[in-house]
C-alpha cells in the first residue's frame, strides 16, 4: 500500500491531518474449541466513549473510517486485509490512528495467531490471520502515530515475529499485547482492563494528571490500566513502542487552556486571568454590552495606567507599586504585562483595537515578568538571567552559578544591549527573605548597570489586620525599623506609586468593577431587568469593601452566581461584606457547602494549596499529602476527594497554571492564601 504525505495547510494543531479507530473483534466462532465472546462489544464501546468524544475533545476525537466499521462485527480474513491494504481513503505518515484487536488468539509454526469466526483450530495457518501480518499492513499505510491494542491469548508471542521485521516500529508506535510470551491471559482481561482505566480517567481523578496536557503520557496510561489488570500478569509495551511521554493516541478529555491568558514564557507568571477576559469580552461577543459597560477588564484605574505606561518610556529607574491587600496592585501589573506581550495581542488584535491607545503600553514595553511569591533572590535572578537568555559565565548551569558569576554576565549582556531592559516584578512581600531580594535587585540596578535596567516592583503595604504583608513572627522581620515597602522605597531609591490613596485611588473604580461582574459573569443572576439592583449593591460594596477589589470581586460573583438576586438589604450578605474578605469567603462556603463536612473538606483541599509557592501546587501525588498534612483531623483526602472540589463552585478560587510540563493550583490572591493558612478555624464556624 502506498500513501501520499499530508499537506501541512491541512494539519492541526498537532500536525495531524486525521485520527482513525478501527476496531477488528471476533465474538462469534464456529470451532467449538474457541468459546463466544459476549463481553466484547460493552468493551468497544467503552474505548469508543473515550476516543470518539467530539464535544469534549474536540479536533481530537477519532472517527471510525468509511468503510471499516464492520471490521468490529467478526470479520473474516479476505475482510481485513482489503480494509487495511485497499482502503476507500488511504492513510498517510501524518494520520493517527487507534486499532483494537479483541477475541481468541493462539500459537503455531512458530507465530501468533488471531483466531476469526471461520478459524479451524486444526489448521491456523490457512484459516487465522498472522498477527504479524496485520502489523507489517499497518506499517505499509505510512502511519506515524498509532495505538496497537491486541487482546488475546499470548499476543505477546508477535514479540518475536516483528523482532525479524527489516524495519524498526516508527518511534511514535505504542504496541500493547495482552501477556507476555508464555503467558495465557484470561479472554478480555487487556481491554477490560483498559475499559475501566478509561472510566477512571474520563471521570473527575483522571484529572490529577494535568488538565493542561493535551495528551495523557504513556506513563500515565500504562500506570491507570496496570491498577486492573489481574495479579500475575503485566501490562509491557511491544518491543521499539513508544514507552515514554505524551501520546497523540492518548487524548485528554479534562484539557483545558490555562486559567491565564497565553503570553511569551517570559511574561507568563503575571499574565491576566482569562476569567477576567471573559468578564469583559464575553458579554461584548454575545452582544450583551451595557450603556455603562465599564472600562477594560480592571475598571477605571486610567490614570494609573497612563501612569505606568509613561513609566516604561521614561528614563530607566525603579519604581514601587504598593498598596493595601485587594486595592488591584497585581491586576494593574498583569493589565501592564500582558498587553505588552506580542503574543497576546496577536491573538485578540479586535478587542485590543478596542482599548485607548493611551492605555495600552507599546509591544515589548516589559520584558520579563516574575512572580516572587516563594521564591528565594537567587531563584527570582536565574529566572530573570533564562527569560532573557543572558549568556552564562564560566558556569554550564545558572543553578552551579555563583551571585557574583551571576551579576558578572548580568553586567556583561547590559553592556551590549541597544535599549534598557524592563522587568516587571510582584509579590516582593512573598518571596523567601524579602530584604536579600531587595539586595540583590540594588546590585541588577547600580554601578555599570546604572540607567540600563527598569524595575517595577509590586509589594504589599501595611493596610490594617487582615494585610499581612509580612509575618511579623518571621525572622526576616526581626529587627528591621521599618515596614518592607518603605525599606524597599528607601534603598532602591525608589519612586513609590501608593495607589490606595490620592492620586492614584477613585472609589468609583470600585463601585463600577463591582458592577462589571454582577452584571457580565456569565449567567449572572443579575440581567438588565435588575439594572437599578445592581447599581445599589455597587453603591453598597464600593462603600463597605474599602479599598478591597478583593472584597467587591468575592461578594459580587458570589451574588452572580445564585440562581436568584440576592436583595441589596439582606442582612446575612451584608454581615458577610462588613467581616471583609473572612466574611465573604465564609459566606460563599456556607452558600456552596450546606453540610458541615463538606465545607471541611474544601477548607483542607484549599488549605494545602495555601502553603504552595511560585505557580502552585501540583496535583499528582503531591496534593493529597499536603492535604493530609495540614487536616486538623483523622479523615484522609485523596484523588476523589480533589475531583469533588474542582468540580464545585468553590473551584473558581483557584488559578490554573502550567509549571516543568504539570498543570499546578494556586488561589487566585494572596489574601485568600493567608485567611486558609492562618484563619481556617474562623472559615469554618458561622458568625454568631
Amino acid at each position: 500500500m502506498t500513501f501520499t504525505p499530508a499537506t501541512p495547510s491541512r494539519l492541526d494543531h498537532d500536525g495531524v491531518l486525521r485520527r482513525h479507530f478501527v476496531v477488528i473483534a471476533t465474538a462469534r466462532y464456529d470451532d467449538p474449541n474457541y468459546p463466544n465472546l459476549p463481553g466484547v462489544t460493552k468493551e468497544v464501546e467503552d474505548l469508543r466513549a473515550w476516543l470518539c468524544d467530539q464535544e469534549r475533545l474536540g479536533n481530537r476525537a477519532f472517527q471510525v473510517p468509511d468503510g471499516l466499521a464492520h471490521l468490529a462485527d467478526n470479520p473474516t480474513e479476505e475482510q481485513i486485509r482489503a480494509a487495511l491494504r485497499r482502503p476507500q481513503q488511504p492513510w498517510s505518515d501524518a494520520d493517527a490512528a487507534v486499532v483494537f484487536v479483541t477475541g481468541h488468539g493462539e500459537t503455531a509454526d512458530g507465530s501468533h495467531w488471531l483466531v476469526l469466526r471461520d478459524s479451524d483450530r486444526a489448521s491456523l495457518p490457512t484459516s487465522a490471520l498472522r498477527t504479524s501480518d496485520l502489523v507489517r499492513w499497518l506499517l505499509a499505510t505510512g502511519v506515524q502515530h498509532l495505538m496497537l491494542i491486541v487482546d488475546a491469548c499470548f499476543a505477546a508471542s508477535t514479540m518475536a515475529d516483528v523482532a525479524r521485521f527489516d524495519v524498526d516500529l516508527p518511534k511514535n508506535w505504542l504496541v500493547l499485547p495482552s501477556a507476555m510470551k508464555g503467558e495465557q491471559a484470561s479472554v478480555g482481561a487487556l481491554s477490560g482492563a483498559i475499559a475501566r482505566a478509561v472510566e477512571k480517567l474520563r471521570g473527575g481523578e483522571g484529572a490529577k494528571y494535568g488538565i493542561g496536557a493535551r495528551y495523557f503520557t504513556v506513563e500515565q496510561f500504562l500506570e491507570t490500566v496496570q491498577e486492573f489488570v489481574g495479579s500475575g500478569q503485566r501490562i509491557t509495551p511491544l518491543h521499539g513502542s513508544q514507552t515514554s511521554g505524551p501520546h497523540l493516541c492518548l487524548p485528554n478529555p479534562h484539557f483545558a487552556e490555562p486559567s491565564v491568558a497565553h503570553t511569551q514564557p517570559r511574561r507568563q507568571e503575571l499574565a491576566l486571568p482569562t476569567r477576567d477576559l471573559e468578564t469583559h469580552w464575553g458579554p461584548r461577543s454575545r452582544g450583551v454590552v451595557h450603556a455603562d459597560s465599564p472600562g477594560w477588564l480592571f475598571t477605571g484605574r486610567a490614570e494609573l495606567m497612563r501612569e505606568l505606561i509613561r513609566i516604561t518610556t521614561d528614563a530607566p529607574r525603579t519604581t514601587l507599586i504598593s498598596g493595601a491587600a485587594g486595592c488591584g496592585k497585581s491586576a494593574v501589573l498583569a493589565r501592564l504585562v500582558t498587553l505588552s506581550d506580542p503574543d497576546f495581542l496577536a491573538a485578540y488584535p479586535e478587542q485590543v483595537g478596542l482599548i485607548p491607545a493611551e492605555l495600552r503600553p507599546r509591544s515589548e514595553a516589559v520584558d520579563v515578568a516574575v512572580l516572587a511569591t516563594g521564591k528565594w533572590a537567587y531563584e527570582i535572578f536565574g529566572q530573570i538571567l533564562e527569560a532573557l537568555a543572558v549568556p552564562k559565565a564560566r558556569a554550564s548551569t545558572w543553578d552551579t552559578s555563583s551571585l557574583d558569576e551571576r551579576m558578572d554576565a548580568w553586567t556583561d549582556w547590559l553592556t551590549w544591549r541597544e535599549r534598557p531592559v524592563t522587568i516587571v516584578l510582584d509579590g516582593l512581600d512573598e518571596a523567601h527573605d524579602p530584604y536579600t531580594v531587595i539586595s540583590t535587585l540594588t546590585r541588577l540596578t547600580s554601578g555599570p548597570n546604572s540607567g540600563r535596567a527598569r524595575l517595577l516592583i509590586g509589594v504589599r503595604s501595611p493596610g490594617g489586620p487582615d494585610d499581612p504583608y509580612l509575618d511579623p513572627q518571621s525572622s526576616t522581620a526581626a529587627g528591621r525599623g521599618r515596614p518592607l515597602a518603605d525599606e524597599a522605597q528607601v534603598r532602591l531609591a525608589a519612586n513609590r506609586l501608593r495607589i490606595d490613596d490620592d492620586p492614584w485611588w477613585r472609589r468609583e473604580d470600585l463601585r463600577d468593577y463591582a458592577a462589571s461582574v454582577l452584571r457580565n459573569t456569565p449567567g449572572s443572576a443579575y440581567t438588565h431587568d435588575h439594572h437599578d439592583q445592581v447599581d445599589q449593591i455597587a453603591q453598597i460594596l464600593a462603600d463597605k469593601a474599602g479599598h478591597s477589589f478583593l472584597i467587591a470581586r468575592i461578594a459580587a460573583a458570589s451574588l452572580a452566581d445564585r440562581r436568584q438576586p440576592t436583595p441589596a438589604t439582606d442582612p446575612a450578605w451584608l454581615a458577610a461584606v462588613d467581616d471583609g474578605v473572612l466574611g465573604v469567603f465564609r459566606n460563599d462556603l456556607y452558600r456552596c457547602f450546606p453540610a458541615a463536612h463538606d465545607r471541611e473538606r474544601a477548607v483542607v483541599l484549599l488549605r494545602a494549596v495555601a502553603f504552595a509557592y511560585g505557580r502552585g501546587l501540583p496535583w499528582g501525588n503531591v496534593w493529597p499529602l499536603v492535604a493530609n498534612a495540614v487536616a486538623d483531623t483523622h479523615a484522609t483526602y485523596g484523588d476523589a476527594d480533589i475531583a469533588w472540589l474542582l468540580g464545585s463552585p468553590m473551584a473558581a478560587y483557584l488559578v490554573t497554571d502550567r509549571e516543568d510540563d504539570a498543570t499546578v493550583y494556586r488561589l487566585f490572591h494572596d489574601t485568600l492564601r493567608y485567611t486558609l493558612r492562618e484563619r481556617s478555624h474562623e472559615l469554618l464556624h458561622a458568625p454568631t
